[in-house]
């Protein structure tokens, strides 16, 4: 197994553990995480993005299915799965109270490592799945999109 497969492996297991300090220790310091909800950028605030999911699914487990590694970039498909017992930070700014709902969702993860530590780290994940799963309701109405009869 390439070196940064092994390193990202390891990213898992901090997280599986909800431990902060050996999270941080896979991040170089200026990394960047792109993830629904938006950007974070530097350690202290990609750090506050697991924290917020955490504190949400305090259970949260991370079982990695597929690994794929080339060089210093990996990709992997992961089951995100936990229970919903905090407050949850939706894309869009709100908070969905816990619900007490298990819910087990597939998403995508990829990294760039330089010097060993994840410089940039991408997550996705079907939002329109995790809600329905949590039973939040879709916000606004739905209205047809205004189209061009000559067409």
């Amino acid at each position: 197994m390439p070196e940064a497969a092994k390193r990202v492996d390891l990213f898992f297991d901090a997280c599986n553990a909800h431990d902060l300090e050996a999270v941080a220790r896979h991040y170089a310091p200026d990394v960047i995480l792109v993830a629904p909800g938006g950007l974070a950028e530097g350690l202290d605030e990609v750090l506050s993005y697991h924290d917020v999911v955490w504190r949400a699914f305090p259970d949260e487990r991370f079982t990695v299915l597929q690994t794929i590694a080339q060089g210093e970039e990996v990709a992997t498909t992961v089951l995100l799965s936990g229970t919903h017992t905090g407050p949850f930070l939706l894309a869009g700014g709100e908070v969905v109270q816990p619900t007490g709902r298990h819910v087990s969702v597939r998403s995508c993860w990829t990294f760039t490592l330089q010097d060993t530590l994840i410089a940039d780290h991408q997550l996705f994940l079907d939002q329109l799945e995790l809600y329905t799963r949590l039973g939040v309701p879709l916000l606004g109405s739905l209205t047809p999109v205004a189209t061009d009869e000559s067409l």
